[in-house]
């Protein structure tokens, strides 16, 4: 598996670091920990004892084993303390038990694909667009999804305006010492830009907002799968990154946006309206209902990734259509744009409609996956929207 290679890595480095490099018992115990979690195994102390330091049950009464985790468990803590505060793994050792934990740092992994982007990603991206957009144009049996969710964008009173979720970054100082392109999860807009530099007014003048901007996987590969089920039903249409969006870009138009939550920009608000929080600390959905509030907590259980990935649509008074395909990383978009192309799947969702009696209402898909690969999808929850639409969109 690709994440056993990542522990291996990090392993590597971990025991060939500085905090580690006069501590072979520490090394010995860590590897040994380490290898049992991987393949599953749970070590019983007698066992430690006699796999790692040769003691067998009846020798040496006094010999702990329980002491040497303690020691290794703060040597953990000093090495992530120090050299390892970057790392995007940390290795850590529950009170109590004989096991590791791998905890996989999102924020960091995304730091580090950040500093090392090249100019094939982006290209990438293009190619994917340029071959939506031909894919659209030139196909030559244009026909309608016969789908009630999507049902209705293809018509001639309205252009469909997509909109491809992307992410923002600044300039400032990186690892290198040098100025370059950077990303924080809090900055998601000029606005947050400009709230940090008023927080932190000694920062003015070492940053500046750029014009560089990136999206992640899930948006041309989502835009790919819409186009190709309306397979050229749509002759009218307009493309734009949510950092172009403005407010009148909205009007006289259908809108399907495709992205991560956080590349919302001033959409933000329109979502929170229809009774969906997102807390970007903790990655974590608040979902309002008419009688309650549920918590969805993104989450790793394993090698296992948890997303939720939300959907909101709704109709205006005047007939426009607006869909929000959103995510908090890749494979929670991607599992569940797949599942709303597909006429295998997409009845379920349908049926759920039928039974809330409306098509103004937001839904909740949980996704089990790894990286960009979804394992499994499932509909967790569909609301209507109490809101009036009227003041959710103009």
């Amino acid at each position: 598996m690709r994440d056993h290679k990542k522990i291996s890595e990090a392993l590597d480095k971990l025991l060939n670091s500085k905090t580690f490099a006069k501590s072979g018992t520490n090394k010995d115990l860590l590897n040994y920990l380490v290898n049992c979690s991987l393949k599953g195994e749970t070590p019983k102390e007698y066992q430690i004892a006699f796999d790692v330091f040769g003691k067998k049950a009846d020798q040496e009464k006094d010999f702990n084993v329980r002491v040497y985790i303690f020691n290794l468990r703060n040597k953990l803590k000093e090495y992530y303390k120090q050299e390892g505060k970057e790392d995007s793994i940390r290795i850590e050792i529950p009170k109590g038990k004989y096991v590791v934990e791998f905890k996989f740092l999102r924020a960091k992994e995304v730091q580090k694909k950040i500093y090392s982007l090249s100019p094939a990603l982006f290209i990438f991206s293009i190619l994917i667009l340029v071959l939506s957009i031909f894919m659209l144009v030139f196909r030559n049996s244009p026909r309608s999804p016969k789908s009630a969710l999507w049902n209705g964008f293809p018509d001639n009173k309205y252009p469909v305006l997509l909109v491809l979720g992307d992410h923002y970054f600044f300039r400032g100082p990186i690892a290198t010492g040098k100025i370059g392109t950077c990303r924080d999860n809090h900055i998601n807009s000029s606005e947050d830009f400009d709230r940090l530099l008023i927080d932190h007014p000694e920062l003015i003048g070492t940053i500046d907002e750029s014009s560089v901007t990136y999206i992640n996987n899930q948006a041309p590969i989502g835009l790919f799968r819409v186009m190709n089920m309306f397979k050229g039903s749509i002759q009218d249409i307009d493309m734009k990154y949510s950092s172009q969006l403005r407010w009148e870009d909205t009007q006289k138009h259908h809108l399907i946006f495709i992205g991560s939550i956080k590349t919302l920009r001033f959409l933000k608000k329109t979502i929170e309206k229809t009774g969906l929080i997102y807390h970007l600390d903790h990655t974590t959905y608040e979902y309002q209902t008419k009688d309650t509030t549920i918590n969805f907590n993104n989450h790793s259980d394993g090698y296992l990734q948890y997303e939720y990935a939300p959907l909101i649509h709704f109709q205006t008074s005047d007939g426009r259509k607006v869909m929000f395909l959103l995510c908090d990383s890749d494979v929670g978009n991607i599992a569940s744009v797949k599942f709303l192309t597909d006429p295998n799947s997409i009845p379920e969702l349908e049926e759920k409609m039928k039974q809330i009696g409306t098509q103004n209402f937001k839904a909740i898909f949980e996704v089990k996956g790894q990286q960009q690969t979804d394992f499994e999808i499932k509909l967790v929850r569909i609301d209507p929207i109490d809101q009036p639409i009227s003041e959710i969109w103009p």
